[in-house]
């Protein structure tokens, strides 16, 4: 049954029924309590409320004020959502009522034309001073802590972080580090010496030039164990620090370390304000002075934090936005319902529940973002049933991606086919996945030595069935519709599946014969690869041992020459490909719901979905507009 058909019928449940509890709901609808309370949070998400009445949930009766109270993209949600259940209803009561509340909806909705979007454009530098002003109001659901980058490690305050600072190098959209205030670096032979060029061109905000010192000072703060930095661990490979002059800075390793360059995207601070001081009690926590793109002119008691455009920016111009501000909310729910109020424009960390209030109107968008994760099927190949590759094979021909990430993962995310993530240098896109195939199952089957039993529906082999059990860990509810999809899959050809779910702080504790599961992947694509390598212990889920792909790993990590890190990753996404140690299934996508249209975008994972802001600009989404602001945009890149 349908999503929508079930939150219809709890809907229709609830609203003859004074007091249903939970658990009833679940026993009435057959699903889980789970699914109960995510059920009700979403028809909470577009304007249908519930009140919470002596342990069971009651719908508000009055129908008409439901409808008044909620904004036009609210009723279309709702319109939508009835539509939709309807369609595959098959009683005649609940139909007739499902008629009269799409009256109602269509006598409430606003009669004016619908919004039009403004979009988003994405400025090259050499035309922002042509294109100048806008304010973005950004809405997040949880609360910024200190801004200070010796200390910073929450997500939130990372994001603000990288807007006020600046950093030795940053990221492409590829995940590829280029300089940001390092003009360029080079790597000794050995591998031990990082030498980072910096630029002279750089100021704070207070007008004091950044230098190398500052540089030197940030990393020595987070390594002395006195500033008890919470991403000390993360440079415990440093032996010493040198500078040389006011713009020649030296980092010397203990070992060699390739994936080290993606350790140094840190913000830079400010010797001058924070030498001899107290940082953990430090003004400067919640009044920071950086060098990059924004500064800060505001943090208020309800921890709204206003940035201004930094005037005096070294990259040839200021940010095209003037101002930017990042309201708080006390949850995510909280940020989704501002911007339905147009109190911001964009707002984070959207989940699959909130893709219908978002995503079925005009007026806002979903963007999908890199999740730097992705869903796979690791066998473990110290099982009797999966030392055989063909098997393995079978299993992966059996599998749809395509539908994977049409239903399941509602058209956010892409097929991968190893051990990166598909935005990443590292990953090799001249892999293509196992075709999908029933017949090519079957017929690995039987090259496998199983026989089909016609008058069962079964495999069998030695007497015994073809039976999988397949653990689950509770991470999300994608990932419990993916493993529901994949045991009708294997059960089409005959396949039994058993689904075992699992708490996820349990996965490296729990036996298991097929495991379902989200990879996360890090920066570096060392980070990606290392669970495959086979003296790595408990990590290596697979128990995958192939000593080549070994060696290829250890000479990932030593390697400095990019192109030869990546001939060195493509060729371990190659191997473990053909291997199959796993079934690599599909990218994992983050979403974020936006009043905008972006245009020219290609945004990167969450923590650096920001990092492209410097180069936004607001424009009207209407045809005329947007066909002028295009011509202008030719004019000027004509004449320059």
């Amino acid at each position: 049954m349908a999503k929508s058909e079930k939150l219809f019928e709890i809907l229709e449940l609830i609203k003859k029924d004074s007091n249903l509890k939970p658990k009833v709901l679940a026993q009435l609808c057959n699903i889980s309590e789970r699914a109960v309370y995510r059920y009700l949070n979403t028809l909470s998400k577009i304007g249908i409320s519930v009140d919470f009445q002596n342990g069971g949930y009651k719908l508000k009766s009055d129908y008409i004020g439901i409808f008044r109270n909620v904004n036009y993209d609210g009723l279309e949600a709702i319109k939508f959502l009835l539509s939709e259940g309807m369609k595959t209803c098959e009683d005649h009561d609940l139909l007739e009522q499902g008629r009269d509340f799409l009256k109602l909806i269509d006598l409430n909705l606003y009669q004016e034309g619908k919004r039009q979007p403004k979009e988003i454009e994405i400025i090259p530098e050499h035309l922002r001073a042509k294109y100048r002003g806008g304010i973005i109001t950004i809405g997040q659901g949880s609360k910024p802590d200190i801004i200070n980058p010796i200390l910073t490690s929450e997500t939130i305050s990372v994001n603000l972080m990288n807007l006020i600072f600046s950093s030795l190098i940053k990221f492409d959209n590829t995940l590829k580090p280029i300089p940001d205030i390092a003009r360029f670096w080079e790597v000794s032979k050995d591998g031990l010496v990082w030498t980072f060029i910096i630029r002279d061109d750089i100021y704070f905000h207070d007008d004091i030039p950044l230098t190398a010192h500052d540089v030197e000072f940030t990393y020595s703060s987070i390594i002395n164990p006195k500033s008890i930095s919470p991403i000390s661990d993360r440079y415990e490979l440093v032996d010493s620090l040198e500078t040389e002059g006011d713009y020649i800075f030296r980092i010397i390793l203990k070992h060699p370390f390739a994936p080290f360059i993606h350790r140094l995207d840190r913000s830079i601070a400010p010797k001058h304000l924070l030498e001899n001081v107290d940082i953990h009690k430090a003004t400067f926590n919640h009044k920071p002075i950086g060098s990059g793109p924004f500064r800060l002119v505001e943090w208020s008691e309800d921890d709204t934090i206003v940035l201004d455009s930094n005037r005096k920016y070294y990259r040839k111009d200021r940010p095209v936005i003037d101002k930017v501000i990042f309201k708080t909310y006390s949850d995510r729910n909280s940020a989704l319902e501002a911007m339905s109020k147009d109190e911001v424009d964009i707002t984070f960390n959207l989940t699959a529940s909130d893709l219908l209030f978002v995503n079925q109107r005009e007026t806002y968008r979903v963007y999908s973002v890199d999740g730097a994760s992705y869903y796979s099927i690791i066998f473990n190949l110290l099982d009797p049933v999966f030392k055989d590759i063909r098997l393995r094979k079978a299993l992966d021909s059996a599998i749809d991606k395509d539908h994977i990430i049409k239903n399941q993962l509602k058209q956010y995310g892409e097929v991968c086919t190893g051990p990166f993530g598909v935005s990443s240098w590292a990953y090799n896109d001249k892999v293509k996945p196992i075709s999908y195939s029933l017949e090519r199952t079957k017929e690995l089957l039987k090259t496998a030595g199983w026989s089909y039993n016609k008058k069962e529906g079964i495999w069998h082999r030695n007497g015994k069935i073809l039976e999988i059990s397949l653990t689950v860990p509770n991470i999300s509810q994608a990932l419990d519709q993916i493993a529901i999809y994949i045991r009708d899959q294997f059960l089409k050809v005959g396949i039994m599946t058993e689904i075992v779910y699992i708490d996820d702080s349990k996965l490296y504790e729990t036996p298991f014969q097929a495991i379902l599961t989200k990879i996360f992947v890090g920066g570096d694509p060392y980070y990606s690869c290392i669970m495959w390598h086979s003296e790595v212990g408990k990590r290596n889920l697979s128990s995958y041992c192939n000593k080549f792909v070994d060696n290829l790993i250890e000479a990932g990590k030593q390697t400095a020459d990019l192109d030869e890190r990546k001939a060195i990753y493509h060729k371990i996404h190659e191997m473990l490909h053909d291997d199959c140690p796993a079934i690599f299934l599909a990218s994992a996508a983050e979403y974020i719901g936006s009043k905008y249209r972006f245009k020219n975008g290609r945004f990167l994972s969450l923590p650096h979905f920001l990092t492209t802001i410097k180069d936004w600009q607001i424009v009207d989404g209407g045809k005329n507009e947007q066909a002028r602001t295009l011509s202008k945009i030719n004019e000027d890149s004509n004449s320059c």
